[in-house]
């Protein structure tokens, strides 16, 4: 029996061998070519997805939430001791920078034009951000806040807007420049005139409707001395946020700790949601387009080759044997296809890893999921598979005279 079956498999790869080499070979090339954009159109909006999700959380890691961030306790506004705690937390292993947010609600008014904005106003210590956020380094036009810096303020470019409504993304100031003196009013009702130190554009949304001025204009102001809304920590490396958290709770700290995972993915996971459906209804329509593909090349070929399955069935061949040579056939071309969709799906990796996509948030760089790609080919080979068995059984089974006479 097991001879048998391996005379049988030598037949049936001969068999295949042979009809891959004496067929059309324009039908053999545009039948990969199919099946690698196949490939290509099951794999490329998740490859998408994942360039936007890494730039998503670049953003956040950069400019909102550091590594980790430290809350107030439960039920309390502020972190009282913030200085003290600053300084604690600086003497952590593992920990690379800290800085201190204190932010109130206030109205930001363009005097020029009249044009007003209701934000959240942000006072940081200029030395301390820089260790842990990159604003300093996302200056689009003037300078960056310094220590001790009063009367002046740092604005993103989508709350300076432009003179023109029509181009902004957001509402907006209506076209501030540095230089230009804009208006505060603070949440305990004083008001106050700043000057517009700096610019900054990092193209996310959120951020870049942001406003900075420094802890000794707030304090000034709020008499907030020691106390912040928050405070962000930078560590070795992002992906060991959830460690630094760990970290933070083992030396004595008594607030809530997030890490920036915890704190970014209620905002982006609605949309990531709908983007994998379209992912998902794109890969079951590519694995349709596959399997049509597939049964319409194995069935064309098998039509045109019924009076010589007839030959080979009145010679002793069995149908087992038969049906297994058009499965090799269709194994060969599904790995053919699958190989050139993986180098084009890598090329266009590369591609666009040399010249990025913009889009609203900035320039996305694709990344290929590999765990997605073998899923996503073992879907295809199945598929492939059961398409090519329907119409090579259904032929293989016919009775001899049937088939020799192609009717």
């Amino acid at each position: 029996m097991h001879n048998n079956g391996g005379d049988g498999f030598r037949v049936s790869l001969y068999l295949a061998v042979r009809a891959i080499r004496r067929g059309n070979r324009n039908t053999l090339a545009l039948t990969i070519l199919i099946i690698a954009l196949v490939v290509v159109m099951m794999n490329f909006l998740t490859m998408i997805i994942g360039g936007v999700v890494t730039l998503y959380n670049q953003q956040m890691i950069d400019y909102q939430y550091g590594d980790v961030s430290v809350q107030p306790r439960e039920k309390a506004l502020y972190i009282d001791n913030a200085d003290a705690l600053v300084k604690e937390i600086r003497r952590m292993p593992g920990v690379l920078g800290v800085t201190s947010h204190m932010s109130t609600g206030t109205t930001i008014t363009n005097t020029r034009n009249g044009k007003f904005q209701t934000k959240s106003l942000v006072a940081f210590s200029p030395r301390d951000e820089r260790s842990v956020t990159k604003f300093d380094r996302a200056m689009l036009s003037g300078d960056y806040l310094s220590e001790g810096d009063e009367g002046q303020i740092l604005i993103g470019d989508l709350l300076a807007g432009d003179e023109d409504e029509k181009k902004d993304k957001i509402p907006s100031l209506g076209g501030v420049k540095v230089g230009d003196h804009i208006e505060v009013a603070y949440s305990n009702g004083v008001v106050k005139d700043y000057r517009v130190k700096g610019i900054f554009k990092t193209d996310g949304v959120m951020i870049d409707s942001s406003a900075f001025v420094t802890r000794a204009e707030m304090d000034s102001v709020m008499h907030t001395n020691g106390k912040a809304t928050e405070i962000l920590v930078k560590g070795s490396s992002a992906q060991d946020a959830e460690k630094l958290k760990l970290t933070l709770y083992e030396y004595g700290v008594q607030e809530q700790v997030k890490t920036w995972q915890e704190r970014g993915s209620g905002i982006i996971g609605d949309a990531i949601a709908s983007f994998n459906l379209i992912g998902t209804i794109m890969t079951v329509v590519s694995l349709i387009v596959a399997s049509v593909v597939v049964f319409i090349v194995t069935f064309i070929n098998i039509i045109n080759r019924r009076k010589q399955i007839g030959i080979m069935k009145a010679i002793g061949i069995r149908k087992q044997t038969i049906i297994g040579s058009y499965l090799i056939q269709v194994l060969f071309l599904c790995s053919a296809g699958m190989m050139a969709g993986a180098f084009l799906l890598n090329a266009i990796c590369l591609f666009l890893t040399w010249y990025p996509l913009h889009f609203p948030m900035g320039f996305i760089t694709p990344s290929v999921d590999y765990g997605g790609l073998v899923i996503s080919m073992i879907a295809l080979f199945i598929v492939a598979v059961v398409s090519g068995y329907l119409p090579s059984s259904q032929v293989a089974s016919e009775e001899i005279l049937d088939a020799m006479r192609g009717g």
